[in-house]
């Protein structure tokens, strides 16, 4: 899996241009508290990845880089090479089909499993119908990522639905979702988020490879992700963790979730075979968009398409977290040619 030398080049004077002395000593502090190394030696090393094995300083910290020896860095992602893969495979104009949420509801009606209402296309009276049906309302901005744009509204609490209406509209939360209900298996976990499993799957033309699994854990937000709390923990094959929780962030690591108590090493993703023969569909919709990140949610009745990403996002286990000291990068390598 070669970085051709634009990418390289470009990718390279981007890291010049943002270049601040600050942001390498900050990391290579905590680093060095963390792992007990020594920090100028650590510091040197970030620069190093940085200049030489497309490795970006976050990278290079949440991977636990500097606990790995070399070769063993070799078999990572970074988000130089997976935004390489993903802009090298995927058509960049089909893939604004995933890129607004709406237009993914549309294409993947079969696999969403859940009403929706796009609030460009209907007024108060239809938000008030809707909720009459859905009383937990899920208002997006439909072109958004890490869940930022994500909010939860209660219909009970809405006393005049024009004004409701107008201020979602306002601020841009004009798709709106009926509720997801997950599996009791996932509700011991958190029951006050929907937790999502992040499946990275390449369709050869052929064949559908899964080549990287993650389990994401809420804390009671109305996402999962980072920017609400959340952390991950790597799957196995057959949707086992891997080993503890963390967030990729800091080193705070979650051998329960912290919240429940229930053990994340224990964790075994339910209905693991319906998710992957639902990814197996899924990933064939748009062929000239073979490497994609979904985020499914199991339900009672199965698992459901929440969204795809066509930059799949940046997951990787943690030494540190996991005694694994392997990556993801061997699995895409054995199935990605060119």
């Amino acid at each position: 899996m070669k970085i051709d030398l634009n990418a390289r080049v470009k990718y390279f004077a981007g890291r010049v241009g943002a270049f601040r002395p600050s942001r390498v000593t900050t990391f290579a502090r905590q680093i060095a508290r963390e792992q007990g190394k020594w920090m100028p030696a650590v510091a040197v090393d970030m620069l190093w990845s940085a200049a030489f094995h497309d490795t970006a300083f976050i990278d290079y910290y949440e991977a636990d880089f500097a606990a790995l020896r070399r070769r063993e860095r070799k078999t990572f992602m970074t988000s130089l090479v997976q935004h390489h893969i993903a802009n090298r495979l995927n058509d960049a104009e089909v893939a604004e089909i995933l890129v607004d949420k709406r237009r993914f509801h549309r294409a993947f009606a079969e696999f969403t499993g859940r009403e929706w209402l796009d609030l460009g296309e209907a007024d108060a009276a239809a938000l008030e119908q809707f909720a009459k049906r859905h009383p937990v309302l899920i208002a997006k901005e439909p072109i958004s990522r890490e869940g930022k744009g994500v909010f939860r509204y209660q219909a009970d609490e809405v006393t005049d639905w024009q004004a409701f209406y107008d201020d979602l509209v306002g601020k841009g939360q004009v798709l709106i979702e009926e509720a997801i209900v997950q599996h009791p298996y996932l509700a011991r976990y958190c029951a006050g988020t929907v937790n999502t499993t992040r499946v990275v799957s390449y369709f050869d033309g052929e064949k559908v490879h899964l080549v990287s699994r993650v389990q994401k854990f809420g804390r009671g937000a109305v996402s999962d992700q980072f920017t609400w709390g959340g952390f991950f923990t790597m799957l196995d094959a057959d949707g086992k963790a891997v080993g503890k929780g963390h967030s990729g962030k800091n080193n705070t690591f979650y051998p329960v979730h912290p919240d429940s108590g229930v053990s994340i090493p224990d964790f075994q993703v339910p209905m693991w075979d319906e998710v992957v023969a639902l990814i197996d569909r899924a990933a064939r919709v748009l062929p000239s968009v073979p490497y994609v990140g979904w985020d499914v949610a199991v339900t009672p009745s199965g698992p459901v398409l929440i969204e795809g990403n066509w930059i799949p996002g940046l997951y990787e286990t943690r030494v540190t977290a996991t005694g694994i000291r392997t990556g993801s990068r061997p699995e895409h390598e054995a199935v990605m040619t060119w």
